[in-house]
């Protein structure tokens, strides 16, 4: 009876050693996925099973091991049980303490690389100006097209920094402008349209001013130094980019040439001078006037004057010197008293050439009007 008791006591110790063992030593288990998607070049065994029954080195070591190259982008790969053993042993892995579950086969495709945003890219100050020269130029070329008894004009052009590369990117002999007053010189929107490269119609807003540039006076033929300048030695010329010059006759007409202006050459301001009254070395009467007595000598200038110019006079004889105020042809006066006490007068004209009247003006004085004839050149 004692012997039966010992031989049971003894089984059931064996039986639960062996238990005890089998739990310590149970396999590692890799249960395969149905579908995997990598987004390196090679496919890892983290890619298509999950490591189970294994401590957290072994589970990551095991995820690393490389099984083969991945699909290209959009192919899929069907990857067999039979080839994860093949490729495992290769690698020296124990099958028999390795258990594999789930799929048969596993379907590996690679990710789609992700489409960045893209980002546009602000136009630089230099590119936004070469557009805007761009458009503005291709403007000036539709006016002159559409509207060829337009006078002469400029044109200057604003653009939004994020239309300048739709505009860069097509040709200017494409552009179409509407909504344009040519009558209105102030700044204005108007719509050019384009097409772009895929040939789509483009609605771009430009911000535009139209500014009439006046005719100026040039020389008829040329003109010497000293020359009083008379209507029938001008004629009238379209400036060239930024050329300045004189439009308006009154400042030109009767004046004297301080140098030789040639054929064609524009009328400056700075070569003009009043006509002296009064030229150096000539001599001059010089009045003195206190209240109703008069008194008045010939003496020597000493310089050219003006109308209102204040010029040095000498004595004929003896070292008298002093100063006075050009009042007319070689006349001057002493203790000059103000225009508003002076008698009106039409003073000297110099000028000779075809002349009309415009009638009385608002100060009651006739406005003279200068015939100068159009079709100057610049050279």
């Amino acid at each position: 009876m004692n012997r039966i008791w010992a031989k049971s006591v003894l089984s059931l110790l064996l039986t639960a050693c062996c238990l005890s063992h089998t739990c310590d030593v149970r396999a590692e288990i890799l249960r395969l996925k149905s579908t995997a998607v990598v987004n390196s070049s090679v496919v890892r065994l983290g890619d298509v099973a999950d490591v189970l029954n294994a401590d957290e080195a072994e589970a990551a070591r095991m995820q690393a091991m490389i099984l083969q190259p991945a699909p290209a982008q959009g192919r899929t790969q069907v990857i067999t049980v039979s080839q994860i053993r093949s490729r495992l042993q290769a690698l020296g892995v124990d099958l028999s303490q390795l258990e594999l579950t789930g799929r048969s086969q596993i379907r590996v495709s690679s990710e789609s690389p992700r489409e960045e945003p893209q980002v546009k890219k602000a136009a630089t100050q230099q590119e936004l100006q070469q557009t805007e020269e761009k458009v503005q130029q291709a403007l000036q070329n539709w006016i002159s097209r559409t509207a060829p008894q337009a006078s002469h004009f400029t044109v200057s052009v604003r653009l939004q920094p994020a239309d300048v590369p739709v505009v860069r990117e097509t040709r200017a002999d494409g552009f179409y402008f509407s909504q344009l007053d040519l009558n209105r010189q102030t700044e204005q929107p108007v719509l050019l349209q384009l097409k772009d490269a895929q040939g789509m119609v483009r609605q771009v807003r430009v911000v535009c001013q139209i500014q009439r540039v006046p005719e100026i006076l040039a020389a008829k033929y040329t003109l010497n130094r000293g020359t009083v300048v008379r209507a029938d030695d001008l004629v009238w010329m379209r400036p060239e980019k930024d050329q300045k010059g004189i439009s308006d006759p009154r400042q030109v007409i009767g004046r004297e040439l301080t140098r030789t202006v040639y054929q064609t050459q524009p009328m400056r301001t700075e070569d003009l001078i009043e006509v002296p009254l009064v030229r150096d070395g000539a001599i001059v009467t010089v009045y003195a006037r206190r209240g109703g007595i008069s008194v008045r000598r010939e003496m020597r200038a000493r310089g050219d004057g003006s109308m209102g110019d204040q010029i040095t006079l000498i004595a004929l004889e003896g070292r008298d010197r002093l100063t006075a105020t050009v009042t007319g042809y070689n006349q001057t006066e002493v203790n000059y008293r103000p225009s508003s006490q002076m008698p009106q007068s039409t003073g000297i004209q110099f000028i000779s050439g075809t002349t009309e009247s415009a009638g009385p003006s608002r100060g009651g004085q006739v406005q003279t009007v200068y015939e100068i004839q159009r079709g100057g050149r610049s050279k």
